[in-house]
């Protein structure tokens, strides 16, 4: 199965392809101090939504690169009304430019892209200006389980914060999922995926598709559910 099909799917009804609202997102005007003039790199940057949203107020720079056409026909679909955007469709590894070259360097949900968070938290310090803003959005455990269990877990909070901190940049805040967020968002997985399984019996993914669901699905009932939480950090580089 198409990896860039099944998200397509699964993300068909939403803009805000992370599991937090709109409200809590618009904090990042205040904490990156988006003004008029400043470069914006966004990476995975999917449809695009907070980039959008600031080049639709100030006149930014704004570069976002992802792997899925389908989410980038969205991000291209409307030209902003104030700012400049430009899209980059392939893998972020193979993303070029100047190091400390953007006021903004963005990753919300997609570190997997650059081999975890830790190497995509180097990565973004490389490429962001001295004093930019470094922001990166991912799973943080909420707390340790009582009993082992063999699967992966995150850093907590404290942790990751630590790893932003190491790498040179200073965080200023956090963000944070609540779990009514994380459960709607992963509701609109299921739903989405769910319905196009219903509608496409005959397709030669349909099966996949729905192992995959199911799969996801029960990674959030069991995991995070229970332990798991998602939170941006906004650092600024020393």
């Amino acid at each position: 199965m198409d990896s860039q099909l099944y998200w397509a799917i699964a993300e068909r009804d939403i803009e805000i392809q992370n599991p937090i609202t709109d409200r809590k997102l618009r904090l990042l005007d205040d904490y990156c101090d988006i003004r008029d003039g400043l470069r914006v790199l966004d990476i995975g940057c999917g449809k695009a939504w907070v980039l959008r949203q600031w080049a639709e107020r100030y006149t930014i720079e704004g570069t976002g690169v992802d792997l899925n056409p389908s989410f980038l026909d969205v991000a291209r679909r409307k030209r902003p009304a104030a700012g400049k955007l430009e899209f980059v469709e392939g893998t972020v590894k193979n993303f070029r430019a100047p190091q400390n070259s953007f006021d903004i360097v963005m990753c919300l949900g997609a570190s997997f892209a650059l081999d975890g968070f830790v190497s995509a938290v180097e990565w973004m310090m490389a490429l962001a200006k001295p004093g930019g803003a470094i922001v990166i959005g991912d799973l943080t455990l909420k707390h340790r389980p009582h009993l082992h269990r063999s699967e992966w877990l995150p850093n907590d909070a404290i942790e990751t914060m630590g790893v932003v901190e190491r790498h040179g940049a200073d965080v200023s805040a956090m963000i944070s999922a609540s779990d009514a967020d994380f459960e709607r968002y992963a509701c609109h997985h299921r739903h989405a995926t769910l319905r196009w399984c219903r509608e496409h019996r005959d397709h030669p993914w349909q099966n996949a598709v729905l192992e995959k669901s199911n799969a996801d699905w029960g990674y959030y009932l069991r995991t995070i559910r229970p332990l798991l939480g998602w939170t941006v950090y906004v650092g600024h580089k020393r």
